[in-house]
């Protein structure tokens, strides 16, 4: 047994207690107040683990005395970004959802430049998890860009998670990945490990520089940039979150949005009854009036 091995056994026999009702709701109005993320009742013994790491690192004894330096005596709130790096949820693929990214190549893309009259396009991933969906906008428009020379890009990618972002920025990937990307951007925009032993790939230069990733909470009031995105991804995001917070959340990435420009969202997401401004184009595809 390692160092590694008899530290997490451990850690994992300690306890700390339980995380009594009343902390566990001061916590949740807490992240519901500042992150928009409903946690419910039921979630309470999924919380109570993804946090006893912190106690740990921090030397904290209860989940009670954890609450209130959370919420009472972290100054700086460095420690509610580690909390939700651990409770919020991070699930994406690369390509997922596939027919958006069709959509975008054969549908938008041209038709869009031509009646923009612009041959930049800004794009935003928000809740960009890991970076798998930056990327792979970045691989589809590196292929358009191949085929109209004065056409380019840039990619915002935000999240809230400080340790997702962390992954995204270096780009590597494991190979169990590989599945999910075509052929085709696999011979161009992926590169193999030196280290036969490590079955890892990453996401190559040229499309690396073409994203720039950044902590942002989608409750924030300010927009993150003061240009306006021609394109919006922010799919599977809203469903966390409550119907009177998902419609605050809209209604600010529509005011970041040029007008004709589309936002997506994923395909489980609905803006039914919302009367925003917009002509729904395909499938969770809105183009803004």
């Amino acid at each position: 047994m390692n160092l590694k091995d008899s530290r997490s056994i451990m850690v994992s026999s300690i306890s700390y207690g339980e995380l009594e009702d009343k902390d566990f709701k001061e916590l949740s109005d807490f992240i519901y107040d500042n992150y928009g993320i409903n946690l419910y009742p039921n979630k309470k013994v999924l919380v109570k683990s993804r946090l006893q790491s912190r106690l740990n690192a921090l030397g904290i004894s209860t989940y009670s005395e954890y609450c209130d330096f959370v919420l009472n005596k972290d100054p700086n709130r460095k420690e509610a970004v580690e909390m939700i790096n651990r409770l919020s949820t991070n699930k994406t693929d690369f390509f997922r959802e596939d027919d958006h990214f069709h959509l975008l190549s054969h549908n938008f893309l041209k038709s869009y430049i031509t009646s923009a009259n612009k041959n930049q396009l800004l794009i935003w991933s928000a809740g960009c998890s890991s970076g798998e969906e930056p990327y792979t906008i970045a691989m589809v428009l590196q292929e358009e860009k191949q085929k109209i020379p004065a056409f380019d890009f840039k990619i915002y990618a935000s999240d809230i998670s400080t340790s997702v972002l962390q992954k995204a920025s270096k780009a590597i990937y494991s190979t169990n990945y590989l599945h999910q990307i075509p052929i085709q951007y696999k011979i161009k925009y992926l590169l193999k490990n030196k280290d036969s032993t490590k079955n890892q790939f990453r996401i190559a230069p040229e499309l690396r520089n073409k994203v720039e990733f950044f902590r942002y909470n989608l409750l924030n009031p300010k927009l993150p940039t003061n240009d306006k995105m021609d394109i919006i991804f922010c799919r599977n995001t809203l469903i966390y979150f409550d119907r009177s917070t998902q419609k605050l959340v809209v209604e600010k990435l529509l005011k970041g949005l040029v007008t004709g420009g589309y936002l997506f969202l994923g395909h489980s997401e609905s803006l039914i009854n919302m009367n925003f401004n917009l002509a729904h184009v395909a499938a969770s595809v809105y183009k803004k009036l």
